[in-house]
């Protein structure tokens, strides 16, 4: 009698945690703001007040609340360092929460950061300078292999990448800028993100040589379930630059891997690759 009074004071806690839960409130954003951007149509441009100070713009709410969620509640990107300023390259910055989430962190640290999708950049313009951070040098470009440009899908959203047919464009001046990550990488980089939607590969087989200067690393690792050797590099890679490392699943892509083998998405694999030297 006592278990089953214990066990239904237990599920009604829950069911109350899951009711009245609010990890946005992290954010200053409300629970009835929450819904209201869980249920809200892309393409229209909203705003959000942090602190009182940092007002950011956006126009897709569901990505926008998934960085929030990964950046301010997860806090997947903090870091130690013994730098008040360190120095830090972020590779897919989006529309800058995650300038937002480093500079909350370190105030004084330096940021070299780059967003190819030219509509995600606009937003990410507009916000970098309303925020008005010192040290804060942004670029419309991708991160790549050369510096000779690249087809990239604009579309606006958390999911832009380089076409999968890079080769030269008909007019050079569609191709998007690119920057090769390794001439980048030539003093010490406290901590270095790579979101670049399935590029990750190409870049880091380029600049191995070079990651002996980075201290801290995130990978978002895109993949398919015929080119598994390529996270087994990555992982060499990692391993060969002295970096240990933690895996965690970005999201559930398969809840049955067992049974769901068919290639229904752009990637099977995503996974959140936390890198570190001690």
């Amino acid at each position: 009698m006592k278990l089953n009074i214990l066990a239904l004071i237990i599920g009604i806690k829950k069911r109350f945690n899951d009711i009245f839960f609010r990890p946005y409130s992290k954010f200053n954003i409300s629970w009835a703001k929450e819904k209201l951007l869980k249920h809200a149509n892309s393409n229209i441009e909203y705003s959000h007040l942090y602190k009182n100070k940092y007002k950011i713009a956006f126009k897709d709410p569901k990505a926008f609340l998934y960085s929030i969620r990964e950046l301010f509640i997860d806090e997947l990107y903090k870091f130690k360092s013994d730098n008040q300023e360190p120095y830090i390259i972020d590779c897919g910055s989006y529309i800058g929460t995650s300038i937002l989430f480093f500079k909350d962190q370190f105030p004084n640290s330096r940021i070299l950061a780059y967003e190819p999708d030219n509509l995600n950049y606009a937003i990410f313009k507009k916000n970098i300078e309303n925020w008005n951070f010192n040290n804060v040098k942004i670029e419309n470009a991708a991160i790549w292999i050369d510096n000779h440009g690249v087809n990239f899908n604009d579309d606006g959203n958390m999911s832009s990448k380089i076409a999968e047919s890079n080769g030269t464009a008909v007019n050079a001046n569609l191709k998007t800028k690119s920057v090769r990550l390794k001439d980048l990488l030539i003093e010490k980089v406290d901590f270095l993100k790579i979101d670049i939607e399935g590029a990750e590969y190409e870049v880091l087989v380029d600049c191995e040589k070079s990651l002996n200067f980075v201290e801290n690393i995130f990978i978002e690792y895109h993949e398919n379930y015929n080119e598994m050797y390529k996270l087994n590099k990555i992982l060499n890679i990692l391993l060969e630059n002295n970096f240990k490392y933690y895996i965690k699943e970005t999201g559930v892509t398969y809840k049955h891997p067992f049974y769901e083998k068919e290639n229904i998405y752009d990637y099977d694999v995503q996974l959140n690759i936390c890198a570190f030297k001690k």
